[in-house]
């Protein structure tokens, strides 16, 4: 198993979606979190970024927000905020560089604001 730079063991990125758990997601702009109603990145995590895990079927999830208890769902071109629903599931694709990306089951649209690659922490 590879090791994180300050030498603990790197956690596969899998290992942290599962029903239940409750992660952060950071790409090259920052961390993914709500603010206003709607999906932004900040460069610090905030309860704002707490996303709590759903498993809605194999390699399939969605993300409730925990402090404002929106899911995240995919418009024709854009991920916002909004009710849960077939539009609020994501299937999960793994990087070669060990980041996640989340593509829409209903559209094309992927999760992360310009950057599609993220890297999960738990929460």
């Amino acid at each position: 198993m590879d090791t994180a730079p300050d030498g603990l063991y790197a956690v596969p990125p899998g290992a942290l979606l599962y029903e239940g758990s409750v992660l952060v997601m950071k790409n090259k702009i920052g961390y993914l979190c709500v603010s206003g109603g709607q999906l932004q990145t900040t460069s610090s995590v905030t309860k704002d970024c707490d996303w709590k895990v759903t498993s809605t079927g194999f390699m399939m999830f969605s993300f409730e927000n925990v402090k404002n208890h929106g899911f995240m769902k995919a418009t024709d071109s854009n991920v916002i905020i909004g009710p849960p629903g077939n539009d609020t599931v994501f299937e999960v694709k793994f990087n070669p560089n060990g980041s996640v990306s989340f593509q829409s089951t209903v559209s094309n649209v992927f999760v992360g604001i310009k950057d599609p690659e993220m890297f999960l922490e738990m929460a």
